[in-house]
């Protein structure tokens, strides 16, 4: 695997409103536009740092797995890049020569919105990767993404010769988010609770596949993740952390620990194959 790349800003667009990390969009020096996070200032809790290496970590898995993610790179925020008065949820620790995440942006993209359904096969056929969906929604549950449920799916789209292409975005909450943030651990029970495959999006589309071929897409890509090299690409992404972001020197094995565990694999498994064999109807 190729090393991060590293950028640095040139002009700030905007500071986004989100409940998240109300990233900030940059035109980058490789001339590219690109959300970045540093530690927002919403949170007291000095760790929020980390959410960034779940960014990074999350990114690299799903490269390896094979899911649609933009390119992603360590940003340095220059001097005059920042005028007066742009930042505000960011202001406290966004500060020049600070070291931050960024996500590159996808051109000709649209956020999947909470209202958003796939009642129509016609609507269905359009999705160059619908198998994908299953593949989040199982991603999801093993690193506990926290922020992808009904209202915020962290979902995008591209057209692509007429046909949409999904690609997952915003992992900063994973590992429980927040509120996990210290306890994850392997004891930690995989959960639909607020996750993809709990939502009316996925319920949705989740009906144009049969049984026989949700299941073969699930078991196909639940037998990839104890196969996967988590341990050596974590250790990748930790060679590749800023010193100035003092990471806690147990979170890497915390994280290993908890995706290769093999009580959580099982339960994983568990617990897919029998949500995806249900009949999805359409809420009422």
């Amino acid at each position: 695997m190729n090393a991060l790349k590293k950028v640095e800003t040139s002009i700030l667009i905007e500071e986004l409103k989100t409940d998240g990390h109300s990233p900030m969009k940059f035109i980058c020096s490789d001339g590219a536009l690109y959300f970045v996070k540093y530690r927002s200032g919403k949170s007291l809790d000095k760790n929020e740092i980390n959410c960034l290496v779940y960014e990074m970590v999350c990114t690299r898995l799903l490269q390896r797995l094979h899911i649609p993610v933009p390119d992603h790179a360590l940003v340095t925020i220059k001097e005059n890049s920042i005028v007066a008065g742009q930042l505000i949820t960011n202001k406290k620790y966004t500060k020049e020569g600070v070291i931050a995440w960024g996500s590159r942006e996808i051109e000709r993209a649209d956020l999947i919105k909470e209202i958003e359904q796939v009642e129509k096969k016609k609507d269905f056929n359009k999705i160059i990767n619908a198998d994908d969906l299953i593949r989040i929604a199982i991603f999801d549950i093993w690193v506990d993404n926290a922020d992808r449920h009904s209202g915020n799916y962290n979902l995008i789209t591209q057209m692509e010769d007429g046909k949409l292409k999904i690609i997952t975005i915003d992992h900063a909450f994973t590992f429980g988010g927040l509120k996990a943030m210290n306890i994850f651990n392997v004891t930690t029970i995989p959960s639909l609770y607020r996750k993809l495959i709990e939502s009316q999006y996925f319920r949705t589309a989740i009906k144009h596949f049969n049984k026989k071929e949700r299941l073969h897409i699930a078991s196909q890509f639940l037998s990839l993740l104890p196969e996967l090299d988590t341990e050596n690409i974590i250790n990748e992404v930790f060679n590749e952390i800023p010193i100035s972001w003092d990471i806690n020197k147990t979170l890497k094995k915390r994280m290993i620990d908890f995706l290769q565990s093999q009580q959580r694999l099982i339960a994983l498994t568990q617990i897919c194959i029998q949500e995806l064999q249900k009949n999805f109807r359409r809420k009422k």
